[in-house]
């Protein structure tokens, strides 16, 4: 059995539960898998998580995040809270190879753009996607 350990950074509480909830309710369809999900939800927590624990198999990431106020800087937009995370992300070398699911409700091909310029190895938006969408990704980039 393969362990992947995802990383669910989501600021809505009932989307974090559905998700865990949904792994529970997959686990017969995805057998040889055993999903281990650590949930954050703003900026701050998912960045204490990564500097502080081993780096995860895969991240999925909203953009639209509360908590912008680190040591850094002040201020900043709550999408650009994702994007941060993003970009910390693939400038660090322990995770430089940890594909990030961009998760998000943000839909314009800008901030979809955006986000593969910045490595993204996924964009998805929320509304579109299943479930089983999502857990294919998540396989296909832990592989």
């Amino acid at each position: 059995m393969k362990i992947i350990k995802i990383l669910f950074v989501e600021d809505e509480k009932l989307l974090r539960t559905l998700f865990e909830n949904t792994i529970v309710g997959f686990k017969a369809d995805y057998k040889d898998f055993d999903f281990q999900m650590e949930t954050t939800a703003d900026l701050k927590s998912a960045l204490a998580s990564l500097e502080e624990k081993p780096a995860p198999d895969v991240i999925v990431l909203d953009l639209r995040l509360p908590s912008g106020k680190t040591e850094e800087n002040e201020e900043i937009s709550e999408k650009e809270n994702g994007m941060t995370i993003l970009r910390w992300v693939k400038a660090n070398d322990k995770f430089r190879n940890t594909p990030v699911i961009v998760f998000t409700n943000l839909s314009d091909k800008e901030t979809e753009d955006e986000c593969n310029k910045l490595g993204a190895d996924e964009f998805m938006v929320k509304a579109k996607v299943l479930p089983v969408n999502l857990f294919d990704a998540i396989i296909r980039l832990t592989k």
